[in-house]
């Protein structure tokens, strides 16, 4: 989640990251896009992978749910970075 959003895990004073999270994503339901991903981010050039961090921020809601079986297992975590990654390279073959 913190190379997602740029945050620190726990930043002094600020709500820790996965409270964060949480809020922002609602708890797993559809979030608010690029919009969680820092400007700073968008504006290094990563702004074409902003709805890659997005998903990958989803996941880690999902990971770290207060209900341990309400969490992926390692092998459902794979299976969705490896969707998500081939959906990368299905957009990077269409268009280019």
């Amino acid at each position: 989640m913190e190379l997602a959003t740029g945050r620190r895990a726990v930043d002094g004073g600020e709500e820790c990251l996965v409270e964060w999270a949480r809020r922002i994503m609602g708890n797993g339901r559809n979030g608010l896009g690029r919009t969680v991903i820092p400007v700073v981010l968008l504006g290094s050039g990563l702004a074409d992978g902003a709805e890659e961090m997005c998903e990958l921020l989803r996941i880690g809601v999902r990971c770290t749910a207060e209900s341990p079986h309400a969490r992926p297992n390692m092998k459902e975590v794979l299976a969705m970075l490896i969707k998500l990654t081939n959906s990368r390279e299905d957009f990077n073959y269409y268009f280019s």
